[in-house]
């Protein structure tokens, strides 16, 4: 009896220490007008984004025609609530976003601590050129994307193809929230 006694009691202590409610992830720096970027639009040449600005994604961001998107360890990129803010990078285009365990790179929604949500922003999507499990062995995505105005599919929502060896860049110590 004593024994599972202390068993029950070990297992109760247990269970309520592992149950925390500071889950919520600390608030992020302070945002100022000087040190945030907004960013919209198409990245069509080699762009680096550095730990010294915030970049606040507005609608759909495409990393494009080739280009390589460096991002610098420890730095914070936000999605707009309003807009969907979202980073694409379409295939033949990299996204290098290097972090260290000290420094992530962060992912994450626009609006303060405690208040963010699931689906607060787009998210990051990687579009390449490695085969999938679809038939046709190319897929466009879904998700508010349209595709050219002849319904076509285009660079900007088609991925998979025929190339296993594709190589859409690095993601290392990225945190993606909400």
């Amino acid at each position: 009896m004593k024994k599972s006694l202390t068993y029950l009691l070990l297992s109760l202590s247990i269970l309520v220490t592992a149950c925390s409610k500071n889950d919520e992830p600390i608030d992020l720096p302070i945002e100022n007008a000087s040190n945030v970027v907004e960013v919209s639009g198409d990245i069509k040449v080699n762009t680096t984004w550095s730990a010294d600005k915030i970049y606040l994604m507005k609608g759909f961001v495409y990393v494009t025609d080739g280009a390589t998107l460096t991002i610098a360890p420890g730095t914070i990129i936000k999605g707009d609530k309003v807009s969907k803010g979202s980073l694409i990078v379409t295939r033949g285009s990299k996204i290098m976003a290097v972090g260290t365990a000290d420094k992530p790179i962060v992912f994450t929604s626009n609006l303060a601590a405690g208040s963010r949500n699931g689906g607060d922003w787009g998210g990051l999507l990687i579009l390449g050129r490695a085969p999938v499990n679809q038939p046709g062995g190319e897929v466009v995505i879904e998700g508010g994307l349209t595709p050219t105005a002849g319904g076509a599919a285009s660079k900007y929502t088609t991925y998979g193809g025929t190339d296993p060896e594709d190589n859409s860049g690095k993601l290392v110590y990225v945190r993606v929230e909400y």
